[in-house]
């Protein structure tokens, strides 16, 4: 019994710690994008509202994204593909000399994947420790219903 109980002190306290961290990292995913979104319309500001605008993208080159996740849920997995072929710089876009805050923008945006990668493992740990706990509580509350009829079985016949 004793064991049991340490198993879930030691998972409760897991999943508490691993709540945490997927808090700060969604703290951090989230100023991230705001950082993405800050140094975009700074860009823009610096550049001209027409400079940096949707009609800068060519129509020749097809936008394609560069990079694809995958995700298996038994068991589960997260992967993350970065396309080499199709990794072309999409800021020469908006001419040679971009300014360095459109590029910081692009790093952030960049940074987010990585970010929401790692808030999705934690999550489904989370969820995975949440099970574990579950299961060692029934385990728990079985052991504790049969101890409790053993005893009131020994008063009855004394």
């Amino acid at each position: 019994m004793d064991s049991l109980c340490e198993q879930i002190d030691k998972l409760t306290i897991n999943y508490l710690e691993e709540f945490g961290q997927l808090i700060s990292c969604k703290q951090i995913l989230e100023d991230t994008i705001r950082q993405g979104y800050f140094n975009i319309s700074h860009a823009r500001v610096i550049m001209g509202v027409n400079n940096l605008s949707y009609l800068q993208y060519s129509e020749k080159d097809p936008m394609l994204a560069s990079t694809k996740i995958s995700i298996s849920s038994s068991p589960f997995q997260i992967e993350k593909q970065t396309d080499k072929e199709h990794c072309n710089d999409t800021l020469k876009w908006f001419g040679l000399l971009t300014p360095n805050i459109l590029k910081q923008g692009q790093k952030s945006f960049q940074q987010t994947i990585d970010l929401a990668l790692d808030a999705c493992r934690r999550q489904e740990n989370i969820l995975y420790l949440k099970s574990q706990i579950e299961q060692l509580l029934k385990e728990k509350k079985s052991y504790l219903t049969k101890e409790n009829l053993i005893d009131n079985n020994n008063k009855t016949d004394e």
